[in-house]
């Protein structure tokens, strides 16, 4: 009888520790991992190389790159980010490097990413976030929209590819 009585103490404590955030359910779970949207940008030459590659000739390094934003101050601060190498799933494969930018600290609609390739101009980046997915929808680039990949890698995740 104390055996059966432990198990079902051990499952209903299991059964109350794991609630929902919203009221009713259907929300994520109290103890799920945040996740926060990041911007995925491949950065390609006219040739289609990708100038994230030290195998491709004019590359940049990450330390040629920043990517800052402005704050509601006006305050310039860096944005940290990685660059991610290609990657395969399953049969699917990835072959471009890409940069890795957490965007959460996006609030509202004019904020602005700025990112500056080696010694060339300073690009204005200004992310359009899905509120249900919380990732990225749409970009542009110093006011013009940048391709977001359709193909089955959208399967995996949203990038956008920047020709330079």
């Amino acid at each position: 009888m104390k055996k059966i009585l432990f198990i079902c103490t051990i499952l209903f404590i299991a059964s109350v520790a794991c609630k929902k955030e919203n009221v009713g359910g259907g929300g994520l779970c109290a103890c799920s991992p945040i996740q926060v949207p990041t911007l995925n940008l491949v950065i390609k030459n006219s040739l289609g190389g990708d100038l994230l590659s030290d195998k491709i000739t004019g590359y940049y390094e990450k330390s040629k790159i920043q990517i800052t934003r402005k704050d509601a101050a006006g305050k310039v601060t860096a944005v940290d980010f990685n660059i991610r190498p290609p990657f395969s799933y399953g049969n699917e494969k990835f072959n471009y490097n890409y940069l890795l930018i957490p965007v959460g600290f996006l609030q509202a609609a004019d904020d602005t990413l700025y990112l500056k390739l080696g010694d060339n101009k300073t690009y204005e980046i200004k992310v359009m976030l899905n509120q249900q997915k919380y990732d990225p929808d749409k970009i542009t680039i110093d006011g013009k929209v940048v391709e977001k990949d359709k193909g089955t890698i959208a399967n995996y995740t949203t990038l956008f590819y920047i020709t330079e």
